[in-house]
């Protein structure tokens, strides 16, 4: 583990319930991010913290600023600190060199984060939230460090099961108007849109479900009940994609393993994997943070 120096600028940010200044966590090429925490009449847990990943190369704000928000809006609504930050080579944070694999180098700097943050803040119970690579991030450290209590991960793992592939490809094979378009494609006289055309977002900055890179559904499934055994308490949210089909597909697919009431699965099947509508960002950070409040007593 990675020795880290406590570096906390002036605030960028300050209100009548929150505040907000840049971070650099460690002595060499520091890892940057943004703290913030409400005000300290308004502190409902001292001891627990929210940290926001990053999702693919996207910059700490998230996409469409949702990390902001969030962050913002858990101070606000839930009385508790957040920290968002960027990996080593995303955003401000300078690439490090070493021997390790970017999801190994991923669990180790949220634990170094997660260490700063207790040497600073005295903060030593954490919820790990990310969108796509980032709730595969929150998933990994959570199995690998105890200090997690409980993870929120957007478009998370999770496998088709058989009623998926049955509401998947039943209203394809029986529409003449996908027929007639397959058939165009095949004769070149229709091009195929990619996601990147159609969002305007740049390829960079586009990251989607690459499900042909999951682990084993087996590894997840251990994974899970190891995390459910500890009772680890996980919020899952499901976005509009081509393979989450139903709300207790989750939990249909992970059938063997016996979620209690640490489990709770939002399924929003018109909003975009980027949660690009305002209104739906809108939404999924009041969930985030009824959640959250719902937890924290707990704690």
């Amino acid at each position: 583990m990675r020795s880290s120096s406590i570096s906390a600028g002036q605030p960028l940010h300050k209100g009548k319930i929150m505040r907000e200044r840049v971070v650099t966590v460690g002595d060499h090429l520091p890892l940057v991010g943004i703290f913030c925490e409400p005000d300290a009449d308004r502190v409902s847990d001292s001891k627990t913290a929210v940290i926001l990943l990053n999702s693919g190369v996207i910059h700490r704000v998230g996409s469409c600023r949702l990390s902001v928000s969030l962050g913002r809006a858990l101070a606000e609504h839930a009385g508790i600190a957040t920290f968002r930050f960027d990996f080593s080579g995303i955003g401000d944070s300078d690439a490090r060199r070493g021997t390790l694999t970017a999801n190994q180098s991923a669990i180790e700097e949220v634990q170094e984060v997660m260490d700063y943050l207790g040497k600073w803040k005295k903060i030593d119970r954490f919820i790990l939230y990310g969108l796509c690579s980032g709730a595969f991030a929150a998933y990994r450290t959570a199995i690998a460090d105890e200090r997690v209590l409980g993870t929120v991960q957007l478009d998370g793992y999770c496998y088709t099961t058989w009623k998926s592939h049955m509401m998947h490809y039943s209203p394809r094979l029986l529409s003449p108007t996908r027929w007639l378009t397959w058939l165009l494609r095949k004769l070149g006289l229709r091009k195929v849109k990619k996601g990147v055309e159609v969002s305007g977002i740049e390829e960079q900055f586009f990251e989607v479900p690459d499900f042909a890179s999951y682990p084993p559904k087996e590894d997840v499934q251990q994974g899970l009940k190891t995390l459910n055994d500890r009772g680890l308490d996980m919020l899952y949210v499901f976005l509009g994609n081509e393979h989450y089909k139903y709300h207790k597909q989750f939990e249909d697919c992970f059938d063997d393993v016996s979620f209690k009431d640490n489990l709770t699965v939002i399924h929003r099947p018109n909003a975009t994997h980027i949660l690009s509508e305002p209104e739906d960002r809108r939404r999924v950070i009041e969930a985030i943070t009824d959640w959250v409040n719902e937890k924290l007593p707990a704690y």
